[in-house]
């Protein structure tokens, strides 16, 4: 009888495992739209930031890099479509700057370019009936927690993050 052993060095995303725990944040300054991944490089929306004050939603990422043991931080960087950098990444610059002093993890900046416009166009069957709908919709983040996902894919994929060339 053969004995095989596995050294067992990831477990889940849910941080058990020794691997890398990456968190997509699409900054907005009313809603803070999250995503999470880990080394098997698929992105997955999270509940976003919504709270009113910016103290609760720093707060409300916490609780998301302590659930998750968080590694690396993904930021979208709000560049023009010309590659130059508007107000916003300003806006931006200063959040990251927030989020190094809290928190003390990697933070890399990735250019969020239309990432808004895709989440909108993947979740077509979840298109408002009407406008009270899309302002509920809106409200919610899920769109900006979508744009996360699709910010933090694309991040993982440009890495080559969880693509595996072993078949």
């Amino acid at each position: 009888m053969i004995k095989v052993e596995i050294e067992k060095t990831h477990e889940t995303s849910q941080g058990l495992g020794v691997g890398n725990v990456y968190l997509g944040i699409d900054y907005g300054s009313k809603r803070i739209g999250l995503s999470y991944a880990d080394d098997l490089g698929m992105a997955f929306p999270l509940p976003a930031a919504i709270d009113e004050e910016l103290a609760a939603r720093f707060e409300h990422i916490h609780r998301e890099i302590t659930r998750l043991r968080v590694t690396h931080l993904i930021l979208g960087y709000p560049l023009s479509l010309e590659g130059e950098k508007t107000k916003k990444c300003y806006e931006v610059d200063d959040f990251a700057e927030e989020l190094k002093k809290r928190f003390h993890l990697p933070i890399e900046l990735i250019d969020e370019g239309l990432t808004s416009q895709a989440a909108d166009s993947i979740n077509h069957h979840k298109k408002p009936k009407n406008a009270h709908e899309r302002t509920q919709q809106r409200k919610s983040g899920e769109r900006d927690s979508r744009a996360a996902a699709i910010l933090l894919q694309d991040y993982l994929n440009s890495k080559g993050i969880g693509q595996s060339t072993d078949l």
